[in-house]
Parts: structure tokens; sequence; C-alpha cells
């Protein structure tokens, strides 16, 4: 509740018509926003663009979280880039860059964001169709293998369809889920591991 912080809170609290302070569930949803806002705007201003690793993973990670946020208090629309303004209003005499390189900030989050609220209704309309499925087969959990396949196809966040199920009455299969995820990772460490191992030699015999 500083000065360095507060005034993003105050505009997505009137982004999505809600008030800070009563609701612990939505303060915090609303300094998520904040936060990752900030966090975004000085990443991309020090060179770091969205990606699957390292830092780009980290930038692409917490936008896709200030997005999912976003959609708990209510806000559909696309509003990341009108923040970009306050963070460069706010901390532009201690970062002079910010404002120098404010368009391509606003281009690079503007792109990313255009990205998951595509995978957004793409991932829906998938989970739409499982979540009938489920109601006509009384089955009230869903699979770990279609969480999954949500997350690592689409970009869909395991808690946005957690929040989604629980709508409807049902649960999601989360240690398979985490299964899943174990053994993504253990064949992208043996791929990695299989890449270094290909040491290519070239032939330097017919130099001088």
């Amino acid at each position: 509740e500083t000065d360095l912080l507060f005034p993003l809170i105050e505009y997505a609290a009137k982004l999505a018509a809600v008030e800070y302070g009563p609701s612990n569930k939505t303060n915090v949803s609303l300094k998520v926003i904040a936060d990752h806002i900030r966090s975004m705007t000085v990443m991309i201003a020090d060179g770091v663009l969205p990606s699957n690793e390292g830092r780009g993973y980290v930038l692409r990670r917490i936008l896709r979280r200030a997005v999912r946020h976003a959609r708990l208090l209510g806000i559909e629309k696309m509003f990341l880039v009108e923040m970009v303004d306050i963070v460069v209003g706010i901390f532009a005499e201690a970062y002079p860059d910010l404002g120098e390189k404010e368009a391509y900030i606003k281009k690079v989050i503007q792109l990313e964001e255009e990205r998951f609220q595509t995978t957004l209704v793409q991932g829906m309309e998938l989970l739409s169709k499982h979540i009938q499925v489920l109601k006509e087969t009384d089955v009230k959990v869903l699979d770990g293998a279609t969480v999954f396949k949500l997350y690592d196809t689409f970009g869909f966040p395991w808690e946005l369809t957690l929040e989604i199920v629980e709508e409807h009455g049902m649960e999601l299969d989360k240690e398979a889920f985490d299964m899943a995820m174990k053994e993504q990772r253990e064949r992208a460490r043996a791929g990695r591991q299989a890449s270094a191992e290909q040491v290519i030699i070239p032939d330097l015999s017919h130099l001088d």
C-alpha cells in the first residue's frame, strides 16, 4: 500500500469494478496484477523476452498469471498494455530507460497477451467439451492427462482448469497431472543430455 504499488492496485480495481480491502481473495488478485505488471515492464526494458525457458519463461508465466487473476476479477479484455503507462509514471525517474523503451515494452506485452488470449479461448473450448462428457457419464474427476494437455499445448494454467471444474462441482486428478509433468521434465533432461553428447569435430586437416 505504498505509492510505488498502490496506484496499480487502484487502477486494476477500477477496471474490475471491485473495491480493495473487504475481500482477501480480491486483494490477492489485485496485488498479483500490480506486482506482475511492474515486473514485466522492468524485465522487458532489461532485454528479457517471453519464451519457454530461463528468464523468458519467468516473464511468460507472470504475464499469464496476471491475466488469470484478472479473469478471476471479471476482467476479460486485454488490459496490461494500458497499465504500462502507470508503471512508467511511477518508476521513470529512477529507471529512465523505462520511458525511452515504453513503446517497445507495450508492443512485447501486447503480442504476448494476444497470444495468451487466443490459447485461453482454444483451451476453454477443449475444457468445455471434456466437462460436458464428464457430466454425461456422471464422472466427477477430470483426468490428469487432459489437464496436462491443456497446460502443455495451450499454456492453460492448471489453477485455472481447477477453478473452472470446481465451478461445475468437479475436481481434477492433480496427482496424475504432477506425474505427467515429472515425465516431461525427465524427457527434456534426457534430450538435453543426448544433445550435449553429440560433439561435432570438423576435419581441419586440409587447412594450411
